[in-house]
């Protein structure tokens, strides 16, 4: 298993940027990143955009009425 940071923002269209929720910062170990992803949004994960960069981090990016950008941080 890999333990990773966890930071979540929300799309704000208007402003046409994302925001930090500051309420949520997780550290978690876990195999299945999209399983976790499911259980925090309580079913199964919607159409998404996925982008893995060079330091291990990986970033997903939810299609959801709101869009949410959730990023894992290797620890």
């Amino acid at each position: 298993m890999k333990k990773y940071e966890v930071s979540r923002e929300i799309y704000n269209p208007c402003a046409g940027v994302y925001i930090f929720d500051d309420n949520f910062f997780e550290e978690i170990e876990t195999d299945n990143i999209e399983n976790t992803i499911a259980e925090w949004i309580g079913g199964s994960i919607p159409n998404y955009e996925k982008n893995t960069f060079s330091d291990g981090s990986v970033e997903y990016i939810l299609d959801l009425p709101r869009k949410i950008r959730y990023t894992f941080n290797i620890l």
